[in-house]
């Protein structure tokens, strides 16, 4: 039989009380399973997953060698461990001082981890999170709403020519990527332990994960658009002002009921009605850059990039809202529906 087909067993009743299923024994111990191992089943629908409690309480550990990377590297294999399900980091072979900064200010940057120890030769890094605590929607939510903070202040930076908001803006956005890292590590841990996938809510892990992406980019281009006022030499011509600032809220309001709607309602009527504003503010920024080409005034290059970054925040809106369809589609069991395109 090839590895990937199932085995199929019959159920048996043993002494009148208990139902038992027998294991082929070379499975088994390709398995690692022996007499006395404990097993552990989950119901997935119409399937029941087998796991051994051994493989998945186990505390993930992995090390880093100071010798073979320098401090940027480290700081990113860190980041990775981190979104890959590590309970435990060692930096070894004698980080120097470099290195150990880089340490410092990678941990710094994700949460729900620290640095226990710091001894000659080796850094050794834990994971604090009780993942039953997390909330999935509770941390998308919290994201969509720095984001939405971020839009909104750097299009007011635009608006004014205020040359001071952009490194405010940047330590938001470093806010909403640690965010983005504890979702993404939730979901790389749904992969590898089934019962690590308690999202809840009719969503998976993927679909948080999913979403928060979208409003991950979303911060980025609140970031863009505040370094784009660092290049005007004034305010934006009258005649773009009214424009620019409802088409900016536009986009915003796009997102927030996006991901109000996915994380809450999913109902189909109101995601189909976020996606059709959702292309009418496309459609609106399109037109708006043709007319800034035209008539070039004064700072075209850094309101093109402006109006290019508020575009695309509509565009992630409407990815939101297609992911939120999709799971009320699957949650109603429609499989015969047309899958969407990002």
């Amino acid at each position: 039989m090839a590895r990937n087909e199932p085995y199929e067993r019959k159920v048996q009743l043993t002494g009148g009380t208990t139902y038992t299923v027998s294991l082929p024994k070379a499975w088994a111990n390709e398995q690692a399973i022996e007499t006395g191992s404990r097993l552990r089943l989950y119901p997935r629908g119409d399937r029941l997953l087998l796991t051994q409690p051994a493989a998945d309480e186990q505390r993930r550990t992995t090390s880093i060698s100071a010798a073979r990377h320098d401090p940027d590297r480290i700081g990113r294999l860190i980041e990775a461990a981190y979104i890959a399900g590590a309970e435990t980091i060692h930096i070894i072979e004698g980080p120097n001082r470099a290195e150990r900064v880089a340490v410092r200010d990678a941990v710094a940057g994700l949460v729900g981890i620290e640095v226990v120890s710091e001894e000659e030769g080796i850094v050794e890094i834990q994971a604090m999170l009780d993942a039953e605590d997390l909330s999935p929607k509770q941390t998308v939510m919290q994201m969509e709403r720095m984001a939405a903070s971020m839009h909104e202040e750097a299009m007011a930076a635009v608006l004014a020519g205020d040359l001071e908001s952009g490194t405010h803006i940047s330590g938001l956005d470093d806010t909403v990527d640690r965010l983005f890292s504890l979702v993404a590590r939730e979901f790389q841990g749904s992969l590898v332990d089934v019962h690590v996938d308690r999202a809840g809510n009719g969503l998976t892990a993927f679909d948080y994960y999913t979403v928060a992406r979208q409003i991950e980019r979303v911060a980025d281009h609140a970031e863009k658009i505040a370094n784009a006022a660092i290049l005007l030499e004034g305010e934006p011509p009258a005649e773009f002002r009214e424009e620019l600032t409802h088409i900016g809220a536009d986009a915003r309001e796009i997102v927030r009921r996006a991901v109000s709607e996915t994380m809450n309602g999913r109902d189909i009527d109101a995601l189909a009605a976020i996606l059709a504003d959702g292309h009418t503010v496309v459609t609106k920024t399109a037109e708006l850059d043709r007319e800034l080409h035209e008539r070039n005034p004064t700072d075209a290059y850094a309101l093109a990039t402006v109006l290019d970054s508020i575009e695309r925040t509509a565009e992630y809106g409407i990815n939101v809202a297609e992911a939120g369809l999709q799971a009320t589609l699957r949650r109603n069991g429609d499989a015969d529906a047309p899958q969407l395109n990002g």
